[in-house]
């Protein structure tokens, strides 16, 4: 006698299988990515991202359920893209301006590859669905903490929330991006950003401890 329900076997057929193939994964979550940023998120469908990935909608459904799996696929992949960019060795060379300027850049770099266009769809859901903000919000959080261990053991910041410090940052590169977002503007260069807000950081240091 089968025990299984209907609905038991809908489930079983419409629940992704384990994502097994990582190239193809990332080739479908660039197309996402250009399908969110020229689209947006609510007109873009799943059959629009498969297309522009080149493959079969079932492949598409065989690594992500949805377009929320496939936005939460992206800030993973985007937090991911910022942390292997930052050589721990490289970086505790640095001098702390520097450090900060490496650090801070990094999660702008990644997100600036299609210019402003999925900032804008992070922000609009974000701020709509708690869970999609929270994820955002969590990542950023895991780059801020993973600065923080590097900084640490540095003397001259001997004292200094180092976690409160890179999460500040990092909440003023986003301010950057925000503006020119809402003004249609690309987003800012990394770099000429990242030394502005680490300008920043440490004249807040150096009052600290004046």
């Amino acid at each position: 006698m089968n025990t299984h329900s209907d609905k038991d076997k809908q489930a079983k057929r419409t629940s992704p299988r384990p994502a097994d193939d990582p190239q193809r994964r990332a080739t479908i979550l660039r197309a996402a990515q250009v399908c969110f940023a020229q689209d947006g998120f609510h007109r873009t469908t799943m059959r629009a991202v498969a297309r522009q990935a080149g493959l079969a909608e079932g492949t598409l459904y065989h690594h992500f359920r949805s377009k929320d799996d496939l936005l939460l696929g992206l800030f993973g992949a985007l937090g991911e893209q910022a942390r292997d960019s930052l050589d721990p060795a490289a970086l505790a060379a640095l001098n702390l301006r520097d450090f900060l300027r490496a650090f801070l850049a990094a999660p702008l770099t990644a997100l600036a590859q299609d210019e402003a266009g999925l900032l804008r769809v992070i922000l609009s859901e974000g701020l709509i669905r708690r869970d999609l903000g929270r994820a955002f919000a969590d990542g950023l959080t895991g780059t801020a903490d993973l600065g923080a261990q590097a900084l640490a053991a540095r003397p001259e910041l001997r004292g200094v929330d180092t976690g409160e410090l890179l999460r500040a940052g990092l909440t003023l590169v986003l301010g950057h991006c925000v503006q020119g977002a809402l003004s249609g503007d690309p987003l800012p260069d990394p770099q000429v950003t990242a030394a502005r807000v680490a300008d920043v950081l440490l004249a807040l240091v150096a009052a600290e401890r004046a």
